[in-house]
């Protein structure tokens, strides 16, 4: 397998989730972009509008990336919201779990409360369907809790396992990155698949569904 080395020199000096904070010169093994061709999508169509917490689980397992909403740290923006798109998995393709997880680096720097969203139109439903990802029934997940990081040797195996066989060029990140394996304790769950705004879906039901 073919491979080569890009070589990266960072000058930004900020501290985001967004943005690193460090000036510092190394290389980075690029695997071919093959490598990364994971099929996220398990099955073709969403569960009935109505089955939100099912709708919710469907989302989560078949997005490959979300959005982070955070609190922001750095001093120009302090106190205002900010976002940063990270790769995240709650299981390999088929053994769901429900818990988003995200590797992470220490040079990431945030209010540990956030909001992931995440989207059909991540999949290739709404393109087939021809529904735009505003549209309500391109349907949209909130989950709201605290990002922490995965601290049992058990977990970070799964957590491990559920990012690195669907975003493999994970292990060539930069080692002296410090990155780490981190997840969202979910608190608060909002669906909106359908018309009429968005609905509460209770955790223990989400956790019960199967996506």
């Amino acid at each position: 397998m073919l491979r080569f080395l890009l070589t990266l020199i960072l000058t930004i000096g900020v501290n985001s989730l967004s943005l690193y904070s460090v000036k510092t010169y190394y290389e980075i093994i690029m695997p071919d972009i093959e490598d990364n061709s994971v099929n996220f999508n398990v099955n073709d169509d969403p569960p009935p509008h109505s089955e939100v917490a099912k709708m919710a689980r469907f989302i989560v397992h078949n997005s490959g990336r979300n959005f982070v909403i955070y609190q922001s740290l750095e001093p120009k923006t302090n106190d205002y919201p900010m976002g940063a798109v990270q790769s995240v998995s709650d299981g390999p393709v088929d053994n769901s779990k429900g818990t988003p997880y995200m590797f992470v680096s220490e040079l990431e720097d945030l209010d540990n409360r956030c909001t992931l969203t995440m989207t059909l139109a991540q999949t290739d439903y709404c393109k087939n369907k021809k529904i735009d990802p505003k549209f309500p029934l391109c349907a949209q997940v909130w989950l709201v809790g605290r990002f922490n990081r995965v601290k049992n040797e058990t977990e970070m195996d799964f957590a491990k396992d559920a990012l690195f066989s669907r975003h493999p060029t994970m292990k060539n990140w930069p080692k002296d990155h410090h990155f780490f394996f981190a997840k969202l304790d979910i608190e608060q769950i909002l669906v909106q698949d359908y018309f009429g705004g968005p609905v509460p879906v209770n955790v223990a039901d989400y956790y019960n569904a199967s996506p």
